[in-house]
């Protein structure tokens, strides 16, 4: 990194200081004094082609940062629902500012009530089926292997499969996890493509977090002809402090699964049938019993799955999803549009009017594939 960035930054536009750190591995600090963050660090830093990339968000709202020293300032762009901004940083001090983080949001648009979880989860059980989506889904299938798999001897795991049986979608979740982890906070790296996923993770002990996990395990069974795509699962608050990305999956056979590579995970009920995303929410809404599949695990030390319930209580009250699903496409761009589904007594009057525009009603169409 060029050490004439180690310091305490401003960007008067964006009311956003960054503090940059004289450290390896590379390590910053930001504040946004519009949105109540103060001194958390990116879902990652590192260094690509000279420049200095960190990002933030870890869904829909994500904002990819490139940036270099230019005249005594820190110069550069970011990236955020396929836009490109341009930021200038002034210098305010020599001396990174490494104070504790704190979050005092300054727009909240809903609020945790007294209530817990499961009660949150039933009071917004349902939707509206009168309104109808006006989006069509696309899913890119097949194409070429890139290069990169073969170091983790991706060939092995598929030769000889037929396509046309679901045990190809299993093997491919078991390439996945035999290979990489999950760590919540180390981010996914700046690409989307497999090779950008996989390469990230080299990097950063062989592991990204939920959203790179199932963004890969998507990519990787589309590519064998499965229709898949990643969904983002959110909880009743927002803004939020966490949420989490799984893989709704087709199966060749023509049933729906769920599968969750942060846990090397699918769901089944008590008569051995798949469990898919919506399928989980109303399980557990009606407090069925759910099994795991035998290897499930969280970077093989256990799966425990009353937190795993409790997890998904949280994060199946709201979803979201892109409309074109291609290796590469990770929320709104030219050709696709990013959707999210909202029940129907879910509180919406003080979220912006543009992002409310992403806002759908209808379960039945939003998970129809």
């Amino acid at each position: 990194m060029d050490k004439r960035m180690v310091g305490k930054w401003y960007n008067v536009d964006m009311a956003e200081t960054i503090n940059i750190f004289d450290e390896t591995p590379l390590r910053m600090k930001m504040s946004f004094e519009t949105s109540g963050h103060f001194n958390f660090e990116p879902n990652c830093v590192y260094e690509k082609g000279g420049n200095l990339f960190y990002e933030i968000n870890d869904e829909y709202y994500r904002m990819v940062y490139c940036v270099s020293f230019v005249d005594g300032c820190i110069s550069g762009y970011y990236t955020q629902f396929g836009n490109r901004t341009e930021v200038r940083y002034n210098k305010i001090d020599d001396t990174p500012e490494d104070a504790p983080f704190r979050y005092e949001p300054t727009e909240i648009f809903v609020e945790l009530s007294g209530k817990t979880r499961a009660e949150l989860l039933n009071q917004c059980a349902d939707y509206d089926r009168s309104f109808h989506l006006n989006v069509k889904d696309e899913f890119v299938l097949n194409g070429e292997v890139p290069e990169i798999l073969e170091k983790y001897h991706y060939s092995d795991y598929v030769k000889g499969m037929d396509k046309s049986a679901d045990d190809i979608v299993f093997r491919l979740l078991d390439f996945v996890c035999d290979h990489f982890g999950h760590n919540g906070s180390g981010g996914m790296g700046y690409g989307k493509m497999i090779s950008d996923l996989i390469s990230f993770m080299e990097g950063n002990n062989m592991k990204s977090n939920c959203r790179g996990l199932a963004i890969l395990l998507a990519s990787l069974l589309r590519l064998n002809g499965v229709k898949a795509r990643h969904i983002t699962c959110m909880p009743y608050e927002d803004p939020f402090n966490d949420c989490h990305v799984v893989v709704d999956c087709l199966l060749p056979s023509g049933k729906r699964v769920m599968l969750d590579p942060t846990w090397r995970l699918y769901l089944m009920d008590k008569d051995g049938e798949y469990v898919s995303l919506p399928r989980l929410r109303e399980m557990l809404l009606s407090d069925e019993e759910i099994y795991a599949n035998d290897k499930a695990s969280y970077n093989g030390m256990g799966f425990d799955k009353d937190d795993h319930r409790a997890y998904m209580i949280k994060n199946t009250l709201r979803f979201a999803r892109c409309t074109l699903h291609k290796e590469g496409v990770d929320g709104k761009t030219e050709s696709s549009d990013y959707i999210e589904l909202i029940p129907q007594c879910y509180p919406t009057e003080k979220f912006r009017e543009g992002q409310k525009k992403s806002f759908v009603y209808n379960d039945v169409e939003f998970w129809e594939m």
